[in-house]
């Protein structure tokens, strides 16, 4: 009898000891895939950081940035990209160009993987800890890969991202003025985070009304201040910006979108739309904000600023920009991977359904294959992302239609501490 009683304690002690949580398994061995190739790619790729590191020579050595010639001069070589955000955010590469190019992309792979751990961190605990598993295979997955694709390309986009989430973190705290400078830093690159700032007006802090204005004559003289204070500079930069015209994969957004419809109807000698690619968008545009914000202040007048409430906003804030832009690279759509658990959690086994649909954006998957004859395929798989985005944006709709819902007798809650 003791015998048998302490073969079922073996038993039992060398399962539990050999056979841990398969969920935890999966995450470290999808955790160590990701840093490996996420490393690996330190060796090839980065057109978009050989861009920043040239222009920041370029600009130390007193040459204009925005001049391809000047970016040959200092690289030794032809350059084809040319350099697209303000003066001031070379600033931020002046030490990298202290070392060679080689090291440089080393250290600056180095960061972006600690910048992505920790943006996993953070989302980790919006969200809750037993949304890692979801969370590591779209950031594997997602979107084209857009993780993948921000690395290959050696973009700032993780950085950006990084400090919107760091941002979304305090403002759940209640500090809105941290929250209104991290949003600030965030535009040091491309200007459009500014836009987050009105989430400091969803909230009850008595002196909301000047942070915001002082955030936002801040962010402006920012970015003033990055062209010398020059207007004429600022115009000439965005007209410059203005008139690069991506489409398709590598900018998943409404206008591009509208643009390529626009041509398939004059090819195909359809009658031509009476507005403009350009007003459509317009007006596409006014209806998704409009429609947004009621549902926002839907939920403001039921929960005002707790947390969750103010989790709402932020998700439908991030949903309205990556929609909303007229230029959203492939890159950028890692913003929405924490959107998807978020909205997947709040629609009844909704989570499984959107991860796979989000998994479907990569290029070589079976289902491109399989629906490669289907009509305007090419349409289809060329916005996918923005496809998947219209998804999650009518879902959050949904819930937050019904989050806002009045309920009898019941009265607005107070701010709840973050755990």
């Amino acid at each position: 009898m003791q015998r048998d009683y302490l073969r079922s304690a073996v038993k039992f002690l060398r399962a539990r000891a050999c056979r841990p949580e398969r969920a935890t398994v999966l995450v470290w061995a999808i955790a160590s895939l990701l840093l490996w190739r996420l490393w690996h790619l330190r060796t090839s790729g980065h057109w978009d950081f050989l861009v920043y590191y040239w222009a920041a020579k370029a600009q130390a050595a007193g040459l204009d940035p925005y001049n391809l010639k000047s970016l040959g001069a200092v690289a030794g070589q032809q350059m084809v990209l040319p350099y697209l955000y303000p003066p001031g955010f070379l600033y931020f590469f002046r030490p990298l160009t202290w070392l060679s190019l080689h090291n440089a992309i080393i250290v600056f792979v180095s960061l972006k993987v600690i910048g992505l751990v920790v943006l996993l961190r953070l989302w980790r605990i919006y969200l809750g800890p037993k949304e890692t598993l979801p969370l590591f295979l779209l950031v594997v997955f997602a979107f084209s890969s857009s993780v993948f694709n921000d690395f290959f390309a050696g973009n700032v986009g993780t950085f950006e991202q990084l400090a919107l989430w760091i941002g979304f973190g305090l403002l759940l705290k209640q500090r809105i003025a941290a929250f209104a400078v991290m949003v600030v830093l965030a535009s040091v690159a491309k200007m459009t985070p500014l836009a987050f700032l009105v989430l400091v007006l969803f909230t009850t802090h008595r002196q909301r009304y000047w942070i915001f204005g002082a955030a936002v004559v801040g962010g402006a003289a920012a970015i003033l201040a990055s062209f010398g204070g020059s207007w004429t500079r600022l115009a000439n930069y965005l007209a410059m910006v203005t008139a690069v015209d991506e489409r398709g994969p590598t900018n998943t957004a409404i206008l591009p979108l509208l643009k390529d419809v626009y041509n398939f109807l004059q090819r195909t000698h359809h009658l031509p739309p009476t507005l403009s690619p350009q007003v459509t968008y317009c007006l596409i545009v006014l209806l998704l904000a409009g429609s947004t914000a009621f549902v926002i202040a839907r939920i403001w007048r039921q929960h005002r600023d707790n947390r969750d409430a103010i989790l709402d906003y932020v998700i439908g804030a991030v949903l309205l920009y990556a929609i909303a832009l007229p230029r959203f690279k492939d890159y950028s759509y890692g913003l929405l991977i924490p959107v998807v658990v978020f909205v997947g959690r709040r629609m009844t086994n909704a989570l499984p359904l959107l991860v796979l649909l989000a998994s479907l954006t990569a290029r070589n998957t079976l289902a491109r294959f399989a629906l490669d004859d289907f009509p305007l395929a090419d349409f289809f798989w060329r916005y996918f992302n923005l496809v998947l985005a219209g998804v999650l944006w009518v879902s959050f709709m949904v819930y937050a239609w019904a989050r806002g819902k009045p309920l009898s007798g019941a009265t607005t809650t107070q701010a709840d501490p973050l755990p």
